[in-house]
């Protein structure tokens, strides 16, 4: 059974840029081995020369992922099992924002409402946000509990960044994740995994 402090294995969604990128480089460089996925081809390159900046490249693995596709979600954790072994701490960092749904926002002056947003930008957002953090918890959470010992950390949002007009579906999608990791967290009680958000 891992303690905190030892050598674990780190899932990262969203791991290549941004917040992601920052928890990633951290965890190795705090003694860990990281997975971190991304869907920029163009990141892998440079986060690979970060490691090796840091002198954690042995223990830095990135990669490159459609994370709204279940297959993705599968070989997102077989390659971290392959590469490392198993799964200790999966971090669901994953996310479209506002960049994304409302890309022209801050370049005029009436916001996007919500029956102004296509289906597509629905699905990708409630698929990246939500449906990825689900399907990736549920494939590693079982072998967690199996060795008494993991960490789920789902990355949300406050709460006046998720309810403020012009967001949909952002909001709705991080509310879905909070509420399924308070759910998640009660079904984990006393099993050696703990569920969490940041």
């Amino acid at each position: 059974m891992p303690n905190d402090g030892e050598n674990q294995v780190a899932l990262v969604t969203g791991g290549l840029r941004g917040l992601g990128r920052a928890m990633s480089l951290g965890l190795a460089k705090a003694g860990h081995k990281v997975v971190a996925a991304g869907h920029i081809e163009s990141d892998v390159a440079e986060m690979t020369k970060a490691a090796e900046n840091l002198g954690v490249g042995s223990r830095f693995h990135p990669l490159v992922a459609d994370l709204r596709e279940a297959s993705e979600c599968d070989r997102v954790v077989t390659a971290a099992r392959e590469r490392f072994g198993r799964v200790d701490i999966l971090i669901n960092n994953a996310g479209l924002t506002f960049t994304y749904i409302d890309p022209a926002r801050f370049r005029r002056n009436s916001l996007q409402r919500f029956w102004m947003v296509g289906d597509e930008i629905i699905d990708n957002v409630i698929t990246t946000n939500y449906l990825a953090a689900d399907r990736l918890s549920r494939r590693v959470a079982p072998e967690m509990i199996e060795r008494r010992w993991g960490r789920i950390v789902n990355v949300t949002t406050k709460l006046d960044t998720m309810n403020r007009v012009g967001t949909h579906p952002y909001g709705a999608s991080k509310a879905a994740l909070e509420m399924a990791t308070e759910v998640w967290a009660k079904d984990a009680a006393d099993t050696g995994l703990t569920i969490n958000i940041v």
